[in-house]
């Protein structure tokens, strides 16, 4: 999922990517988060602005890793660690992958 529109508002210069597993279990709406009176686009923020922190502490690095809580659809949050890669974008430019640490 291309978000580099939001992620620019988060303070990124290069565009940003979310796989979609990563959208599903992070940004995507749930019962629970609506109750909680979360929305999909505060959700992205606080996503977004972790992965920036994350980036900005360790400005070199190829890969960083970050936690964030979640509303899942349990009562209780849970603490999500992603991982972030800057790598070449379908175009040769350089992008940001935000993942889950198991996948590629």
């Amino acid at each position: 999922m291309d978000v580099t529109e939001r992620a620019k508002k988060a303070g990124f210069k290069i565009p940003v990517v979310l796989t979609q597993d990563a959208w599903e279990r992070c940004v995507e709406m749930t019962e629970v988060a609506r109750m909680a009176g979360l929305t999909e686009n505060s959700r992205l923020a606080n996503l977004l602005s972790t992965a920036y922190t994350a980036a900005a502490q360790e400005p070199d690095a190829e890969e960083v890793k970050m936690r964030l809580y979640v509303v899942t659809n349990s009562p209780d949050v849970e603490l999500i660690t992603l991982k972030m890669r800057r790598e070449p974008g379908d175009e040769g430019d350089p992008e940001f992958t935000i993942m889950l640490p198991e996948e590629d």
